[in-house]
């Protein structure tokens, strides 16, 4: 009940955590009547919509009416909440009307400005954003716990199986129920973020156990152990107990990490938990890199961008937000894209991950000589071999080495029989090969019972069907697949050469003609104008 209390009152804001909007669309902004409440409000809601929540605050707080309209004034304070503007939500306060304190998050940005200025903070007069925010029963336990050490008076605190957690030891870290908390720590199944800090603690306190654990991160989240071994020997502060401001700018970020996998929870409340961890510790670089992920996934990449150049190099994830940015200026600006790899490339040469980038290029350039060599290397250092081999099954097709490349997928497909993707690529190798329709329809069968709504697996089975001779099935199969990638032009050039193909001309001019719109990459282009060149008199 708590959290559906909390969406209805995200109702204004629910409508942004699915945009398919692209980046020229969030450079737009609405000019509805200038002056205009009803304006603002459209205006407002679409900037937020976009993400683009700078711009949302811009247009709200012009308005004149945020005095005694409850509408806006609360549009104008979740905007702020959400672009992280902690000090102008607290002096909106003063100005807004009197029923924006039935908020449940009302008394938020005292509360974060409170906690980044580690004053005390008395938790009874907050019981109702504690029992209406998802996740601050969590923030408020930990912050008994602070109050509890700050005033040295713990005895009767017992932590157990139960309780115990990495933020609870960093709470208590230095007194005397210190080991009774480490030893009742759950030491596996640990979140990435949970097994840093705790790899930070056991270098503080225990580095014998750390050199053991680290090795285990290693080779649990494929992490390269080389760029981990430096970035803790250049630590500075990691030999420091944290203080409060650190352990809650972490635990903000956890609990966003553990919502984020929950269903009805809105990106919006994402974002300001985040934003909130930022605002409390802006040196901390999980919260910019969610922040990041979140705008990325509604396709909002200038605000992704703008959120990545916040991590400082010094942070943890400043080498992943530099690839993550990377992948972003793939898509927004390819020269820029490359720049940066080879930025990457020059600081960190030997890393697992940056190597991955630079034979993912390789392949992407159809230079798969590079690549595979490349991939050979990762192939015997990593412990994601896996993933490896099936990049260079990819490259050796590209190389018409099938053969070797068809050896490796069987390969693949008997180690992992649900991986759908070996499923589909071998699938539509063998059909664009006429090679044995009948096994290649079971692979991407099965694929699809795997992943019923990939258009990826549907335009294979589409294909292999229209082999066959299936020509309606064919058909169906296509256009259910260009329905989930509308955009796809090789999907879309194959249901035309079908349709030419059993006689329907009009509708296979007309489906390649929509190809070309569509994310044709040069070649595709050149040889669907060869095709209507050809056909379409």
């Amino acid at each position: 009940m708590k959290i559906l209390k909390l969406i209805s009152w995200f109702t204004i804001i629910v409508f942004f955590t699915s945009c398919g909007n692209n980046l020229k669309q969030n450079e737009t902004k609405m000019k509805f009547e200038k002056t205009s409440n009803f304006g603002r409000f459209l205006s407002t809601k679409y900037s937020l919509k976009l993400g683009d929540n700078d711009i949302a605050s811009k247009i709200i707080s012009k308005s004149k009416n945020l005095r005694s309209d409850l509408t806006l004034a609360e549009l104008n304070f979740n905007s702020y909440l959400i672009n992280g503007d902690f000090d102008k939500a607290k002096e909106f306060k003063l100005i807004a009307p009197s029923g924006l304190s039935n908020l449940p998050m009302y008394d938020l940005p005292d509360f974060v400005i409170n906690l980044k200025d580690e004053k005390l903070i008395n938790t009874k007069d907050l019981d109702f954003m504690k029992n209406q925010l998802p996740g601050f029963n969590i923030i408020f336990e930990n912050l008994k716990y602070m109050e509890l050490v700050k005033t040295n008076n713990f005895d009767d605190v017992t932590i157990n199986k139960n309780t115990s957690n990495i933020f609870k030891l960093l709470i208590f870290e230095g007194t005397k129920i210190e080991n009774q908390v480490y030893l009742n720590l759950p030491k596996t199944n640990l979140s990435v973020i949970e097994n840093v800090l705790f790899l930070e603690y056991l270098k503080r306190n225990n580095p014998k156990k750390f050199n053991e654990e680290i090795n285990n991160f290693s080779l649990r989240f494929n992490y390269d152990i080389r760029t981990l071994k430096l970035y803790f020997k250049n630590q500075k502060n990691v030999n420091k107990k944290p203080n409060q401001k650190f352990i809650f700018a972490n635990l903000f970020t956890y609990i966003s990490f553990i919502l984020s996998s929950k269903k009805n929870i809105p990106n919006s409340y994402l974002k300001i938990l985040n934003e909130i961890s930022h605002f409390i510790e802006p040196t901390l670089g999980n919260s910019n890199y969610f922040l990041a992920e979140i705008y990325f996934n509604e396709k909002n990449f200038k605000i992704a961008l703008n959120k990545l150049n916040r991590i400082r190099q010094d942070s943890f994830m400043f080498l992943y937000s530099r690839i993550k940015k990377y992948k972003i200026l793939k898509i927004v600006d390819k020269n820029k894209s490359n720049l940066l790899l080879k930025s990457i490339e020059k600081k960190y040469p030997e890393n697992n991950e940056v190597l991955s980038l630079i034979a993912n290029n390789y392949r992407d350039q159809n230079k798969c000589h590079k690549a595979i060599k490349i991939y050979n290397k990762l192939i015997v250092q990593s412990k994601n071999e896996y993933r490896y081999n099936y990049l260079k099954a990819i490259c050796l097709d590209k190389l018409n080495k099938w053969e070797d490349s068809k050896k490796i997928l069987i390969k693949l497909i008997s180690e992992k029989p649900n991986d759908a993707y070996a499923l589909n690529y071998l699938s539509y190798s063998m059909a664009i090969r006429d090679e044995d329709l009948i096994e290649a329809k079971k692979l991407i069968t099965k694929a699809l019972e795997i992943e019923k709504n990939n258009g990826f697996f549907l335009d294979t089975l589409g294909w292999i069907q229209f082999k066959l001779n299936d020509i309606n099935k064919a058909i169906r199969s296509l256009q259910l697949a260009i329905e989930l990638e509308p955009n796809n032009s090789e999907i879309i050039d194959h249901l035309g050469d079908i349709y030419y193909n059993i006689g329907r001309k009009k509708e296979a001019i007309y489906e390649w003609k929509r190809a070309l719109i569509g994310n044709a990459n040069d070649k595709l282009k050149k040889d669907i104008k060869s095709k209507l060149d050809r056909y379409a008199q």
